[in-house]
This record gives C-alpha cells, structure tokens and sequence, in this order.
C-alpha cells in the first residue's frame, strides 16, 4: 500500500499507474493541503497515518 497525495490529478494517476505495475496498491489521498498531512509529520507530532498497521495479523 503507497499512499499518494497531490494538486495535480494528471501526475497523480500517473504515479497511481507506475505503483500498480511496481505491484503496490496506491491509496490517493487527496490534494497536499489535506491528504499529504495525514502522511507527513510536523514539528513535534506524527501524522495519523504514519504508523497504521493496515495488514490483518493471522
């Protein structure tokens, strides 16, 4: 799973489409202003989505 996050829809269907030939599952979250902060950590915190363990443990 690749989280993707960008302003410019064009590139990222682009990078969307080179994660599935690399045999990931690209998650677009939305634009920077929004999706790219659940990714990113700021100052002294970490972004909600950085440590999400998204893989069910058999």
């Amino acid at each position: 799973m690749i989280f993707l996050s960008g302003d410019d829809r064009g590139a990222t269907a682009t990078v969307a489409a080179l994660v599935e030939r690399l045999g990931y599952a690209p998650v677009n979250l939305g634009e920077i202003a929004q999706g790219g902060q659940l990714v990113q950590a700021r100052d002294q915190s970490w972004a909600p989505l950085i440590f999400q363990d998204f893989f069910k443990k058999e």
